[in-house]
């Protein structure tokens, strides 16, 4: 790489650091300033973090890849994500209300304030869990571009990137976040939506004898190997059963059930606030999450299998990695200067994504799990310490499911269907159906859990219809109300 770019990257990266440490100083006195930004960002803000928490590694990483592997179809997970704020906006101002009553933090406190302490351990139990395994999908990218970056060892990326993820995250906390997620996000908007388009339709149409975009289409609608790419179904590879059970509805769902939701409506200032920073989200996030996976469409055209799976047709030693598509083109056909500059925006998109899901995961974890069970109640500097050290062994966990998985999006999706199968009715039964009880509530989320996984991993034993088996959502998530309407039914009414 050009030494201009190099010198970019490690300019963005100090720049980084430097408001990372300036708000560590300046503003975080206790865990709850590191957590949620002590409850003063504006709908500005809100908006922008909340736009670069979703347009991190899984869209512009992950979303390339997916674009490049499975065609039009990969614009279900950016969709629907995005479209998961306006569909929660009815409840944004009610939600914040109550969270500002009550100054919690958490999903789990909701679910606390009705069921006690081990109903809200139990929530931050799984909220902590599923964001581990976040933040894990946002290291893969974050190696991946290192590994580009540096020509470094995989497993050395991924040890350097969680290192650098957690000290960048421990310093400022979600403020810092947020401030540095302005920069970059108007540079990923730019970059994604006016710079790299252009340049790389006109290569990809010249590769096949020249056009645009629309010759590239043409191309993938038209051949035997490439015709699914152009279907938003994917027939052959998704499915619609698969789109809605293990895409669509889980990520529509996750602004009931998990914590990021819930962490940046209670580091908002007023509900009004909150209600605009949701509505902004979609119009910020989504034209560039689906315009990163047109880019990864014209990579077939550019790069053939290469990075393909060996399943797909890639490299039969299995070498082919298509998370290596978005950093290879920016690399490859940005001028110098851009390169430099892009890379560093998509790293800290990535970076940026995996400190606020480890901030939800230590969240989770500090308020939802370790908090209700103290004696006495921490003062602000041992939980700001708690949070911090919390924060380190829950982040380097991370290196362990990054060794076993490598499809960002796939990592994602499953995490939340898995979480929402658990999570979603029994809480939004908590909040607006008095007639629910304790027993009902508790074993409506330990069924579902096992449901989902019984389906996942057990489903092909016993012959299960495949589309099952690929979104267990649709086993697990009707009988979470079958069961949850019930048992509630069946046990005496708990007191609220």
């Amino acid at each position: 790489m050009n030494i201009i770019d190099i010198l970019i990257i490690i300019a963005y990266f100090i720049m980084l650091v430097l408001i990372g440490l300036y708000v560590a100083k300046k503003h975080v006195r206790s865990g709850n300033d590191a957590a949620v930004a002590g409850r003063s960002l504006g709908a500005f803000m809100g908006g922008i973090g909340k736009a670069a928490n979703s347009a991190g590694g899984s869209t512009s990483v992950g979303g390339t890849s997916w674009g490049y592997q499975l065609g039009i179809a990969a614009v279900w997970y950016s969709v629907g994500e995005g479209l998961a704020y306006w569909a929660f906006l009815w409840l944004v101002k009610r939600q914040w209300r109550a969270l500002f009553r009550s100054r919690a933090n958490t999903v789990g406190s909701f679910f606390g304030y009705r069921w006690g302490k081990f109903g809200q351990a139990y929530v931050g139990i799984i909220n902590t869990i599923s964001y581990v395994a976040f933040v894990a999908a946002q290291i893969i990218a974050t190696a991946t571009v290192i590994k580009v970056l540096m020509g470094w060892d995989y497993n050395v990326s991924l040890f350097v990137s969680t290192g650098i993820i957690i000290f960048y995250c421990a310093a400022g906390g979600l403020r810092a976040i947020v401030l540095t997620d302005v920069i970059q996000m108007a540079i990923i908007i730019v970059g994604m939506l006016f710079v790299l388009p252009p340049i790389i339709f006109k290569k990809a149409g010249d590769a096949l004898g020249g056009g645009g975009l629309s010759t590239v289409w043409d191309t993938l609608k038209n051949t035997d190997v490439t015709n699914f790419m152009t279907h938003l179904d994917a027939p052959g590879v998704f499915g619609w059963l698969y789109v809605i059970g293990a895409i669509v509805i889980p990520c529509l769902l996750i602004g009931i059930c998990m914590q990021a939701p819930y962490q940046y409506q209670a580091s908002i200032k007023s509900a009004d606030a909150a209600f605009k920073s949701y509505l902004s989200v979609p119009i910020l996030y989504i034209p560039a999450a689906i315009m990163v996976v047109l880019i990864g469409m014209c990579a077939v055209m550019l790069y053939g299998a290469d990075f393909m799976p060996a399943a797909y047709g890639g490299p039969a030693d299995g070498s082919g990695d298509p998370n290596m598509v978005l950093p290879t083109i920016i690399k490859e056909f940005l001028p110098t200067g851009l390169v430099g500059l892009l890379l560093a925006a998509v790293l800290s998109a990535t970076m940026s994504t995996s400190s606020t899901c480890l901030i939800c995961a230590t969240t989770s974890f500090t308020d939802d799990v370790v908090n209700p069970f103290l004696k006495k109640k921490l003062d602000n500097k041992k939980s700001l310490l708690l949070f911090r050290c919390s924060m380190v062994g829950l982040g380097f966990s991370t290196i362990l499911i990054t060794l076993w998985a490598n499809d960002i999006i796939k990592l994602i999706t499953e995490t939340y269907a898995a979480a929402v199968s658990a999570l979603a009715f029994p809480i939004f039964m908590t909040l607006f159906w008095k007639k629910a009880t304790k027993v009902g509530t508790f074993t409506t989320m330990i069924a579902s859990a096992i449901i989902y996984y019984a389906v996942q991993f057990g489903g092909d034993a016993i012959g299960l219809n495949p589309n099952l088996v690929a979104a267990p959502l649709f086993v697990a998530f009707p009988a979470s109300v079958v069961i949850m309407l019930v048992v509630s039914f069946a046990t005496q009414k708990t007191s609220t």
